[in-house]
């Protein structure tokens, strides 16, 4: 199982922080950083082969910081030329060469998850994509929310799902395993990106294409306290409080 990590963006909602560092690379306390422990929790779990990060803004700092992890995993890096002009379905499209050679983990950039979390999403030797999801009481805006049916497949993933409609949130990990789904994972995306009103789009956008087209989208539920993201400066606050706290 290898891991794609998209880290390509210039985070402009964290301005002036991201001004002269990669939201990966911004400070948590202790000497850690957003990359650090997205890197060291998977490296930890002893489920992946290979990690792949998707660079983009600043990639000489993201490239210097992956350099001291080569004696801990096999990382390669992949630039996204095209980082300031597109979203990250189009960083995702940069790794589509490798989706058919070995089944992967997707992961946001600035998302954190704990140990465990891997071989929850893992468990099992089912052929599936399926999106990493959970639970809150209440969803707002900016939430990446989720609608489900009784099997508990995707029916739609949307920032614009109208928050009492949402039944989950989207943690922003995927698994696509087996040839088959390799196969069709990549076939759409590779689809979606020679639509030019595709381009500035989120990757999970995927989903809600291939649910178009009749194909299930499974789901792994884990728990609320298992990860964190930041995407707003209060997070840049609760992230380091949490890692103070060994939460991460």
């Amino acid at each position: 199982m290898n891991l794609i990590i998209l880290a390509a963006g210039q985070g402009k909602r964290l301005y002036p922080l991201t001004k002269d560092t990669p939201k990966s690379l911004l400070d948590l306390g202790g000497g850690t950083t957003l990359l650090d422990r997205q890197l060291e929790n998977a490296i930890a779990s002893h489920t992946l082969h290979k990690v792949y990060v998707i660079t983009g803004y600043l990639t000489e700092q993201l490239e210097a910081k992956l350099e001291t992890y080569r004696d801990q995993a096999d990382i390669e890096v992949i630039y996204n030329p095209y980082f300031d002009v597109s979203n990250n379905l189009l960083s995702l499209w940069c790794a589509h060469y490798l989706m058919l050679e070995e089944d992967f983990l997707v992961s946001n950039g600035d998302n954190i998850y704990k140990s465990h979390v891997y071989d929850q999403v893992l468990a099992g030797d089912h052929e599936a994509i399926q999106l990493t999801i959970d639970h809150k009481d209440h969803y707002d805006g900016d939430d990446m929310k989720v609608r489900i049916d009784g099997d508990r497949n995707i029916v739609q993933v949307s920032k614009k799902i109208d928050a009492a409609e949402a039944q989950a949130e989207s943690v922003g990990l995927v698994m696509v395993r087996g040839a088959a789904m390799r196969a069709r994972f990549r076939d759409k995306l590779l689809q979606m990106v020679k639509n030019p009103q595709s381009r500035d789009a989120f990757w999970l956008e995927i989903f809600n294409s291939l649910v178009a087209d009749g194909h299930a989208v499974t789901t792994c539920e884990i728990s609320h306290d298992d990860w964190g993201e930041v995407d707003f400066h209060p997070d840049i606050e609760a992230m380091r409080k949490a890692v103070l706290n060994r939460v991460f």
